[in-house]
């Protein structure tokens, strides 16, 4: 999941965005970039729509991402060198 945040203040309505992930951001009546869609577009082209603000005014994060299977199924919380029985 991702979360697509603009910084108003410093958008310039380039379209950039618009042109790199159309299915995620729009420019409102003022001209300023609005994320519309957070999973309009894969997150490759939101990064590169982020990446191609001339103002970095899009922040893209990534949250949730899920924990890689160490395939034990189960942590380790010490050794038997901490086992004081």
């Amino acid at each position: 999941m991702v979360i697509v945040s603009i910084d108003r203040d410093r958008c310039v309505g380039s379209g950039n965005c618009v042109f790199w992930a159309p299915a995620t951001f729009t420019l409102d009546d003022d001209g300023v970039s609005v994320p519309v869609e957070p999973y309009g577009d894969d997150v490759e082209r939101i990064n590169v729509a982020a990446e191609g603000c001339p103002t970095r005014a899009i922040s893209v994060t990534e949250v949730g991402s899920p924990i890689p299977d160490t395939g034990g199924g189960e942590t380790q919380r010490g050794t038997d060198a901490d086992r004081t029985d």
